[in-house]
């Protein structure tokens, strides 16, 4: 291995007289021979021998201030900086020491410098005005001694080395701060996603029970109910009309509400079994505009309903499941807006991800929701409406329907700005029947 896997640190001489450049490279550069036997060395033991306390350096040499900085952007450029600058404070006509030394600053300023001198061309205060009180700056006087020179280059390379292998264990560090903050942030979601299916198991397994038990009986209500208005269709025909119509009337509320009831048991009972991916496809567009037509929009006056669409191809999923939860966004939507801005607006889109996934989106400018509730938004029996007014199972129970499509449901919402639920799915098989799209 080359002795030249460990570079010897650069130093610029800046200077107009020839002279003190040759005393630089005497002093300060590495010689034929040494190379030579630090090339046997490596050869022999098969690595490069460590670096010397007199290590020597790599000296270049400019003439002027502006040849100096010149030196130093090429250096920067090619990923070779250089580690120290012994600066002429006199280099007539050009640009001063000083001058050069604030230059050079601007383009390194990990540059270690060293400011030569044998007038008093500047004051230790004026120097201090110009450049400012830095532990990067040195003063030497001319004649130097060649011990000054060597300890002067060998602490200020050591400092250099020092600060850049800070600068880079600082940058490893903070990556690695990155990481473990994503890290943290996936290991939550994960474990909040537990959560979320320890919750749906429990409550299944309990919504199971219950819709037993509850079908049951249901089913003799209604049954009674229609025998019921049978016998009073029979019996209007010997009653005076007016009082057999008004229980006609309870009778096919009671089976409207009865009816509501048992398609809540069966979407319970559903959800609590699970549902498997469905082997055909749905057209989103067309169950969103059932889920339009059902809401009753005309119930929040002066909404303006956008709706920008994008062609998408049909999903897998269930098409009553999937009307069941746009309907739910869309009702919720409403209520957000019904009686907060001034000009209500709801926003129904769709699009295509690059990975291929269909997307859509509720968006109200409503309230909003606060941020201490967003994390449990999708939660069982959590709900931000007035007593009595909601259960705290629509969007838990939405939440279930799309992961058991294998899709995604996620809201992002900031205080008085509204909120925007997206509802994630996986689009069909392009050799899907396409009979089966809705």
């Amino acid at each position: 291995m080359s002795l030249s896997a460990v570079p010897a640190p650069r130093v610029l001489v800046i200077d107009d007289t020839p002279s003190i450049h040759q005393d630089f490279h005497r002093l300060l550069a590495e010689s034929e021979g040494g190379a030579s036997l630090a090339e046997l060395r490596a050869s022999l033991f098969g690595m490069p021998p460590p670096r010397p306390k007199g290590y020597c350096f790599e000296v270049d040499s400019a003439f002027q201030g502006e040849e100096g900085l010149q030196r130093v952007k090429v250096a920067l450029k090619e990923g070779r900086p250089y580690a120290l600058a012994f600066v002429d404070v006199r280099m007539p006509p050009g640009m001063d020491g000083v001058e050069t030394t604030e230059r050079l600053w601007r383009e390194d300023p990990d540059l270690q410098v060293v400011l030569c001198s044998a007038y008093t061309d500047y004051s230790w205060e004026e120097v201090v005005q110009r450049l400012g009180i830095s532990q990067r700056l040195l003063i030497l006087h001319k004649p130097f001694q060649s011990m000054e020179v060597r300890q002067m280059a060998h602490a200020l390379a050591e400092k250099w080395e020092l600060l850049r292998r800070e600068r880079r264990r600082v940058a490893e560090l903070e990556q690695a701060n990155a990481q473990l903050r994503r890290e943290t942030e996936e290991r939550r979601l994960l474990e909040f996603k537990l959560v979320q299916a320890q919750k749906l198991e429990a409550l299944g397994r309990l919504a199971a029970g219950l819709a037993h038990e509850v079908n049951n009986p249901l089913s003799f209500i209604i049954a009674n109910l229609h025998h019921v208005r049978g016998e009073l269709k029979a019996l209007a025909a010997t009653q005076p009309p007016r009082d057999v119509e008004e229980l006609q009337e309870s009778c096919h509320d009671a089976l409207q509400g009865c009816e509501r009831i048992q398609r809540l048991v069966q979407d319970v009972r559903g959800f609590s079994r699970g549902r498997s991916f469905p082997d055909a496809p749905v057209a989103l567009d067309t169950v969103l505009e059932d889920a339009l037509a059902m809401a009753n929009l005309a119930q929040v006056p002066g909404l303006r309903v956008e709706w920008a669409r994008c062609p998408v191809p049909p999903v897998l999923a269930d098409e009553h499941g999937l009307g069941q939860v746009f309907l739910n966004l869309i009702i919720n939507a409403l209520h957000a807006v019904a009686k907060g801005p001034a000009e209500p607006r709801l926003r129904v889109a769709t699009g295509l991800l690059a990975d291929g996934r269909v997307w859509a989106e509720v968006q109200d400018n409503g309230h909003g929701i606060a941020p201490e509730d967003l994390g449990r938004i999708f939660e069982p029996f959590f709900t931000t409406k007035p007593p009595g007014v909601g259960t705290g199972l629509g969007l838990f129970i939405c939440h279930g329907l799309i992961t058991g499509f294998g899709g995604e449901l996620s809201v992002e919402s900031q205080p008085g700005q509204g909120a925007t639920f997206r509802v994630l799915l996986t689009a069909a098989p392009a050799d899907a029947p396409s009979s089966a799209v809705a």
